[in-house]
């Protein structure tokens, strides 16, 4: 049962042009307040280092970066990682988010976190080509070390975690710190873009009639 109020929704009185900017701005203050949480150092009673909540963080960051994808594009259904790229293309540092670094954050990282909470193992790369069968594992940290995405050679084998020795040849280096910057910077970006965009407005109102559907 819905509870009466006096008070007017924050979209009463507005064209969507008007509305967009300040919805997207809402969302990222409470992105904001979840990756300053996870990226609050806290000491464990069983670790001598503070530590943060990486993955919470990770998911944070990719959920987010999707949702903002979706607005743009007009469509709330799962983005392929194409989509994302496109979006990063045009709101994000390049060559920093190019298409194959979205790719891999997509493929080996948004999918893991979403489905396990972990990127735990070896991600094999299966894209026909060059990259076919590459052994990417992590490292991620807190720092705003740029650039926040970097896929670099480096050959190994775990054996900390998993039950046998298990080879690697490529690392992610993920730094929280400056991903969900540049994720926030992206939507401040298109925010003010959707604010005179007319196709832009069209697509966000189709997502808002989907997230809120009057009938």
């Amino acid at each position: 049962m819905g509870v009466a109020s006096d008070s007017v929704h924050r979209g009463a009185g507005e064209s969507i042009g008007s509305f967009a900017p300040r919805f997207i701005m809402g969302r990222l203050e409470g992105f904001t307040k979840d990756m300053k949480i996870c990226l609050t150092p806290a000491l464990l009673p069983d670790r001598k280092k503070k530590t943060h909540a990486y993955f919470p963080a990770l998911a944070a960051c990719c959920a987010t970066l999707e949702y903002f994808v979706a607005l743009h594009r007009g469509n709330l259904n799962a983005a392929g990682w194409p989509d994302v790229a496109a979006f990063a293309e045009r709101y994000m540092r390049q060559p920093d988010y190019d298409r194959e670094t979205i790719r891999v954050l997509i493929c080996a990282f948004r999918h893991a976190v979403a489905h396990r909470g972990i990127a735990t193992g070896v991600w094999v790369d299966q894209q026909p080509g060059n990259q076919q069968g590459r052994r990417v594992v992590w490292k991620i940290t807190a720092s705003t070390k740029r650039p926040a995405c970097q896929l670099t050679a480096e050959a190994g084998v775990l054996t900390r975690d998993p039950p046998w020795p298990t080879p690697f040849t490529h690392r992610m280096l993920i730094h929280l710190g400056a991903l969900w910057i540049d994720i926030r910077e992206a939507a401040r970006q298109y925010a003010t873009e959707v604010a005179s965009d007319g196709p832009l407005q069209g697509n966000f109102d189709r997502c808002m009639q989907r997230l809120y559907p009057t009938k």
